[in-house]
């Protein structure tokens, strides 16, 4: 039983409470519970009202699980967009007023129910989450979503919700108008029943705003922004637009037959089915389960070294609760990663990721500390210093000697061994790497790396760690510079040696934008800093001799000082919105060569061979984790499926 149907005098109740699940979601098994009941109430010709809620502690509903839309795509999807919107319109048609109290995930299907309802009153707890993310699945909203959305907000307003498929908070929600009212969770319920003395909710709108011309204006700009973003890459995007601003001043009946058609055809597209295997992989790395489960938590962490990584660090671990030191020898340097870290909260407040009490409870959290810090009352230690194998040996042999014993040790260097840290302390299966990504508050994924020392105990208490912080987690055993800068760095390197032989850095960087990747490989060095790319690839290099020859020209730019964004310029120059080409650097070139017309087949080519050995080699357990890695961690388009899952 997923759903129930109580009464209480007139008003009825209708809870969403899926047995044996966290979570509530719209699939065909649950639509056919929700006819029923709404056949149930259909039943009662004495109802006045219609509370919809969720059982679930942090969840209201989500939509199809995107599994179920493999195997024969067309044709399931047929049959659930058909009783999505038939079940919907019904609950939208009721003669009696409707609230939907929701808190917690309402995406996709769930808030489609919700806008289908006339009142939404959202609880103010932080996992409240509200909107409609079908494009980011190469599907679009077509349970009435495309056409009630404009009808409720305005087709201007709605367009970037329905397009982009972002999640607001419950405060954002409020301010464009998604919910009419934001309430204490305790009291959700008790609120949203005064809102059945409202009745009927009677949309009106101002004809000389909503109506096809105005739309028709509004289309082109859409279309511009699509274009300027995806390079015309997301055609459920493009679909999703042509309903919306189509279903300005028609019949519902017409405008949720083109939200019908549009995901039909979507069905058979490529692209479809690679968001839905992303998605579905995302949600394996979030929930799945490795070797043994821990109850352990981690309530205070050090993380030693506060560069750009290790102040990204210990914000995500003081945002999510743990009590964290921020050490380093320089008081310079300390100040500097404050001011980044409060940077980094008074931005989250701004985008509603935390509420200002939220955002001060997490600063309070960090305690930056110039020298020793008490490492016994630690659970876990995080290295973050930048030194070479030698000095990094030596500060990982000093900071196990200070911890407890069932603390955990954690290196986030990438061009350092785990396996050779791990060696020299007294307790090796404690040992793990975990290597975030920046920027670290904007990152979802990280590699956690496995030494044939490391406990399952271990692995199982980081991984549930990794998720608490937000984090999507891929175990990766322990080799030079882990899995995704060793399958990213052959390819930036072949990037710098076609602008070394004559090629244009814009040029090399547009062919990779029209790929999909959100950033060219030349703009990609500036922003990791040359200085840091050179580090990864000397690593890289002496690991595999013959495999990969670095390119002088990186070599010349470092000691002409352009370092990248950091210092200001590297390929390009850094002083304003808009980068440009840095004219020192083509006197660096050596070639006269012009830029391949097949540069990024070339350079594709590179990402899949490296990708292929690592999957060889037995870096990680399977295509998927190389794929959802490099998604995440290095912006290979999700819609193309990544390195090795379209091949």
């Amino acid at each position: 039983m997923s759903l129930s149907l109580t009464f209480a005098n007139t008003t009825a109740f209708l809870v969403f409470d899926r047995e044996g699940s966290a979570a509530n979601q719209l699939d065909e098994a649950a639509l056919d519970e929700l006819a029923a009941r709404l056949d149930e109430l259909d039943s009662e010709p004495h109802v006045t009202g219609l509370l919809i809620y969720s059982a679930k502690p942090h969840m209201f509903i989500t939509g199809a699980d995107p599994l179920l839309l493999s195997g024969n795509r067309k044709e399931r999807l047929t049959r659930i967009t058909t009783k999505g919107q038939v079940l919907l319109n019904r609950i939208a048609d009721l003669s009696f007023p409707t609230v939907a109290a929701f808190h917690g995930a309402c995406l996709g299907g769930g808030f489609e129910l919700a806008l289908a309802c006339d009142w939404r009153v959202a609880g103010d707890c932080p996992s409240t989450q509200i909107g409609l993310p079908q494009t980011r699945l190469g599907l679009l909203p077509a349970w009435g979503g495309t056409t009630r959305l404009p009808d409720l907000l305005g087709l201007q307003d709605a367009l970037p919700l329905i397009l982009y498929g972002d999640r607001l908070s419950a405060a954002e929600a409020r301010r464009k108008g998604l919910v009419d009212e934001i309430v204490p969770l305790e009291h959700l319920k008790a609120h949203a029943l005064t809102y059945l003395d409202k009745g009927k909710r009677h949309h009106t709108h101002n004809p000389i705003v909503h109506n096809q011309a105005v739309a028709a204006v509004i289309r082109v700009q859409a279309q511009k922004d699509l274009i300027r973003k995806n390079r015309g890459h997301h055609p459920a995007q493009e679909a999703a637009l042509e309903v919306a601003v189509a279903s300005i001043g028609r019949q519902r009946v017409q405008s949720q037959q083109a939200e019908h058609d549009a995901i039909i055809r979507l069905s058979e597209l490529p692209e479809m089915a690679h968001m839905l295997r992303f998605s579905h992989l995302q949600e394996r790395a979030e929930y799945a389960v490795y070797t043994s489960v821990s109850q352990r938590q981690i309530r205070r962490a050090v993380v030693i070294g506060a560069g750009p990584m290790g102040s990204g660090i210990a914000q995500q671990l003081s945002a999510s609760g743990v009590t964290t030191i921020l050490q380093d020898g320089s008081t310079e340097t300390l100040a500097h990663s404050m001011e980044s870290i409060v940077a980094m909260y008074s931005a989250a407040e701004k985008c509603d990721a935390l509420s200002k009490i939220e955002a001060a409870r997490g600063l309070d959290l960090i305690h930056p500390v110039c020298g020793q810090v008490p490492l016994g009352i630690c659970d876990l230690i995080i290295d973050s210093t930048e030194g070479e194998l030698v000095a990094g040996r030596e500060i990982f042999t000093e900071l196990a000697s200070q911890i407890r014993p069932d603390a955990l040790l954690v290196s986030q260097n990438s061009t350092q061994s785990v396996r050779a840290l791990a060696a020299t302390v007294v307790r090796p299966e404690r040992v793990v790497g975990l290597q975030f990504f920046h920027p670290v508050d904007r990152t979802h994924l990280v590699e956690v790396v496995r030494t044939d020392l490391t406990s399952d105990e271990t692995l199982a208490v980081v991984l549930a760690f990794v998720r608490g912080l937000g984090k999507l987690p891929v175990v990766v055993r322990d080799s030079p510079c882990f899995l995704v800068n060793r399958i990213l760095m052959p390819y930036l390197v072949k990037a710098v040696s076609l602008f070394e032989q004559g090629g244009d850095p814009d040029e090399i960087d547009n062919a990779m934008l029209d790929f999909g990747m959100p950033v060219g490989p030349l703009r990609f060095l500036d922003e990791m800093g040359l200085d840091t790319a050179m580090s990864i690839a000397r690593t890289l290099a002496h690991a595999f001799p013959g495999r990969m020859v670095i390119p002088m020209v990186v070599e010349k730019l470092l000691e002409a000082g352009h370092t990248g964004r950091k210092g200001g310029s590297g390929f390009y120059v850094h002083d304003s919105a808009a980068p440009a080409v840095n004219a020192e650097v083509i006197a660096f070139q050596t070639g006269t060569e012009s830029t391949p017309s097949d540069t990024s087949s070339v350079l594709v080519g590179v990402i899949a061979e490296e990708a292929r050995l690592c999957l060889a080699e037995g870096l990680v357990e399977s295509v998927d984790d190389i794929d959802l890695a490099m998604i995440l961690a290095a912006g290979y388009p999700a819609f193309r499926g990544g390195p090795l899952g379209n091949r």
